[in-house]
């Protein structure tokens, strides 16, 4: 539980971006490790639910609060789409669990670990909110549309070789299918934080 001291906007952003990252690696250590899976998956909703409380915490603060140092639709925006990517990926390691997932592969551990460097990414970048220096924004946020790219291509392949694998059990094939989608919907969303966060830079800088 968060404790009921007073916490500023970029306080609960910094807390939030910490808690999306903290999953995403319980998250990359789950596919690199596929043992135990069950307590594994149960971890990662914890930190998810875990991000609803900060989430809530964020609501909390913007309704009793006059004077807001962003504007209050990007801080109602921001924290929804921040908490979207843990969503996303307690929805795909849930997935993995209930679809008795046998052994991810090794596109599936890229995929991983390209969303743990978005993510660390995304602690840098959140930071930047406090001094709304544009530049160094700009820097981030050109790395975390360069990892979305990489994401986006080793989607694209872990896509060809599961249609394309000879012999593929279709059920299996529909299963994998719906969870690679997921997954790259978790960097589409590292994205859009990314975006987010320049448009607000470039309105209050």
């Amino acid at each position: 539980m968060l404790k009921s001291k007073k916490r500023s906007f970029f306080d609960l952003f910094e807390l939030q971006a910490a808690n999306v990252h903290k999953g995403t690696h319980l998250f990359f250590e789950m596919i690199s490790n596929y043992q135990d899976v069950e307590s594994k998956v149960a971890a990662i909703k914890a930190v998810e639910r875990e991000g609803d409380e900060i989430v809530r915490s964020i609501m909390n603060e913007l309704n009793s609060t006059f004077i807001t140092p962003l504007e209050r639709e990007d801080i109602h925006h921001l924290a929804h789409t921040l908490d979207s990517v843990i969503d996303y990926i307690d929805g795909v390691a849930d997935r993995m669990f209930l679809y008795q997932v046998k052994q991810p592969d090794a596109s599936l551990l890229t995929q991983a670990n390209i969303l743990l460097k978005c993510t660390a990414k995304l602690i840098e970048l959140i930071r930047t909110l406090r001094k709304l220096d544009h530049q160094v924004v700009a820097g981030i946020a050109k790395e975390i549309k360069d990892l979305e790219h990489e994401s986006d291509a080793n989607y694209r392949k872990m896509v060809s070789e599961l249609l394309n694998a000879p012999g593929a059990d279709p059920i299996e094939a529909i299963k994998l299918k719906e969870i690679y989608d997921k997954l790259e919907d978790c960097a589409d969303f590292a994205e859009d934080v990314s975006n987010l966060v320049e448009g607000i830079v470039l309105k209050n800088a």
